[in-house]
């Protein structure tokens, strides 16, 4: 089995170094999400559930590509 190539490895590097980014990013995004449904006079509760929603949702977004990556030729 060949080692990754070099630009494979600048990528994973910098996933790694922007990783930190990415979640202050995405809680800068809920905190907004939140903050709007919040001023158009939906409960704190029902703001909270909804981010949860949209985030399971991407969540298992991520996890169906990842298992359909898996699948051999003929199996899909």
């Amino acid at each position: 089995m060949e080692t990754l190539p070099t630009w494979a490895w600048w990528i994973i590097a910098a996933g790694v170094l922007l990783s930190p980014v990415f979640a202050f990013l995405l809680a800068l995004l809920v905190e907004i999400f939140v903050g709007i449904l919040k001023e158009g006079g939906v409960p704190a509760l029902l703001a909270l559930v909804g981010a949860g929603v949209i985030g399971l949702l991407l969540v298992r977004k991520c996890r169906v590509r990842s298992r359909a990556r898996d699948l051999v030729g003929d199996q899909a």
